[in-house]
């Protein structure tokens, strides 16, 4: 197993427990736990959501960051249905919350794409492809 296959299993382990916690937190009877530490409600969602989401974008790289942060968004609206059946309170404000988190995540990559893409411009060097649709067309020879 090579170093970078062992940091990504390392991170996907990280993932998994983080997971788990976050789970265990808004779906169990810890509601208010989070004024423990200091923290309300919507800094506690804001917090996780972001870990969550900077997770997923370490653990898996090759998967565009949008639908990374597609999946979280859609994660935190289920967890707040399944709060209606749980006892829990739900809360579209919590949601928002959640989806702060994630563009906190992911918005700053992007901003270093587009850096990316600036200094490659004025430089004269190539873009970096990252899609098949971005690559020249190859003319593929049909079988006769």
């Amino acid at each position: 197993m090579t170093r970078a296959q062992k940091a990504i299993l390392f991170v996907r382990t990280g993932l998994v427990s983080l997971s788990i916690l976050v789970g265990i937190l808004v779906l169990g009877p810890f509601q208010g736990a989070e004024q423990a530490f200091g923290l309300n409600d919507k800094e506690a969602h804001i917090i996780a959501f972001f870990a969550l989401t900077m997770m997923l974008h370490l653990a898996f790289p090759r998967i565009r960051r949008m639908d990374l942060a597609l999946l979280v968004i859609v994660a935190g609206a289920l967890i707040e249905v399944i709060q209606l059946f749980t006892g829990r309170s739900a809360s579209v404000t919590d949601w928002l919350a959640d989806v702060i988190g994630v563009a906190g995540a992911t918005l700053p990559a992007y901003a270093e794409s587009f850096r990316i893409y600036q200094r490659a411009e004025k430089s004269g060097r190539p873009l970096p492809r990252r899609r098949s649709s971005d690559r020249p067309n190859v003319a593929k020879a049909r079988p006769h």
